[in-house]
């Protein structure tokens, strides 16, 4: 049984009786009269399937004694595919999917309606539509799932509209080894990426270059796309989260710190790493004792992480390891300054998005993968500390996905001092 086929024998079984649940690719967004952004298909839907491309629909109808899955997509149409690239043929789609039922667009309306209509009763009698219900969700331009959802109840008004959303993220938090395998090589693959950057910087050089520089290295590395726009910020910058790289000029300087949050993905799952290191190859002391500090929490939590701990407690504990390392290092003097220095959450969940989907009270369990990332921020001294690692929750405590990447004093400053 393939990857896909088991995530839909998965989401069968948690699906009600008599139902018929339609998950869709979504179409792409205008930005502007007629531009539009890059299509993305639904994470959701994509997870089921696969497939990539836009207005494409799954349906899963669920009977006593029967199970049945369509997939509808667009056909090959010459003329459209002369403007705006090839389509994937039903064979290929069969391909990716593991699905046999494949149909063109323009019969779902009357096979849906074959399933929902109480006097055709092909199926018998369905009681629910199950639908990814989100307005963010488009599957035409002026129209949302909501919005079908509603339609759908005053077209059957015997309808029970419910939202499968929580049900596919149910299946989503807890990663196959093949999942686990993705995120190993989008990590891995990240890694060769901030090596790169570590031995192409110099003194004097712009951070937009070293943003351009690590979608460049992925784009002539297998052409990898980013999980989400590259994040360098030197000196005071480093102090602003998610310093916006192209909209505010920073030049890198001798003596500053530079941070970089940045990943690729890989097989449609994200890497998310942030690492800090100075510029010249050497800490000063204040940097050193911020960056233990840090480091100290970094890993702290990640031996902490284990099956039903939740990702609140974990930002407890984080918050208690970097007050006590910041009064034991003398960078703070009152326990409550931390609340300055440290003003994000230190895990989110990670996968096919890179804040993944998942919620931060639910207990931890074997197959999540989450984040632990740690910062200290002291605006006054332009000094920014983030060190971020992507983490596997085990059976009995956690494996750290992303350990090759360096991270300790020592080998942070060999390597540095050797990059050319």
């Amino acid at each position: 049984m393939s990857e896909f086929e088991t995530r839909r024998k998965n989401l069968f079984d948690s699906l009600p009786d008599n139902s018929v649940t339609l998950l869709f690719s979504g179409v792409s967004k205008i930005r502007s009269e007629d531009d539009h952004y890059p299509f993305y298909a639904n994470r959701n839907f994509y997870y089921l399937t696969g497939i990539k491309q836009e207005n494409s629909i799954l349906m899963l109808i669920k009977c006593p004694g029967e199970k049945k899955i369509y997939l509808f997509m667009d056909e090959h149409d010459e003329v459209k595919e002369r403007w705006t690239g090839k389509r994937l043929s039903f064979d290929e789609a069969k391909d990716i999917s593991s699905l046999d039922n494949i149909y063109s667009t323009t019969t779902f309306d009357s096979m849906l309606d074959m399933a929902l209509s109480k006097d055709n009763n092909f199926y018998g009698k369905i009681d629910y539509l199950l639908l990814d219900l989100s307005d963010e969700l488009k599957i035409k331009s002026n129209q949302s799932t909501k919005t079908f959802g509603d339609e759908m109840k005053n077209k059957y008004p015997h309808l029970t509209i419910e939202n499968v959303y929580p049900l596919v993220v149910n299946l989503r938090l807890k990663k196959s080894e093949w999942e686990v395998r993705q995120l190993e090589e989008a990590i891995n693959i990240t890694n060769t990426g901030i090596n790169d950057l570590l031995s192409f910087y110099e003194f004097g050089m712009f951070e937009h270059e070293l943003a351009d520089r690590f979608e460049y290295y992925g784009k002539t590395h297998g052409r990898r796309e980013l999980s989400f726009e590259t994040i360098v910020a030197t000196g005071k910058n480093a102090v602003i989260l998610h310093h916006p790289v192209s909209q505010q000029v920073g030049q890198i300087k001798d003596g500053d710190l530079i941070l970089f949050d940045l990943g690729y993905r890989y097989n449609g799952y994200s890497a998310d790493i942030s690492r800090t290191f100075p510029v010249n190859g050497t800490f000063n002391d204040v940097q050193r004792r911020i960056y233990e500090a840090v480091l100290t929490c970094n890993k702290a939590v990640i031996n902490d992480v284990k099956p039903g701990l939740t990702i609140a407690q974990l930002q407890e504990k984080a918050i208690g390891y970097l007050k006590a390392e910041c009064l034991r290092l003398g960078l703070i003097k009152d326990p409550e300054e931390i609340t300055k220095l440290y003003i994000h959450n230190v895990s989110h969940f990670l996968g096919m998005d890179t804040h993944d989907v998942g919620d931060r009270n639910r207990p931890l369990e074997p197959g999540n993968v989450i984040t632990v990332e740690p910062g200290l921020y002291f605006v006054d001294l332009g000094i920014g500390v983030r060190i971020e690692d992507d983490v596997l929750v085990t059976k009995d405590g956690s494996r750290c996905l992303s350990r090759g990447i360096k991270k300790e004093i020592a080998d942070i400053e060999r390597m540095l001092k050797h990059r050319r």
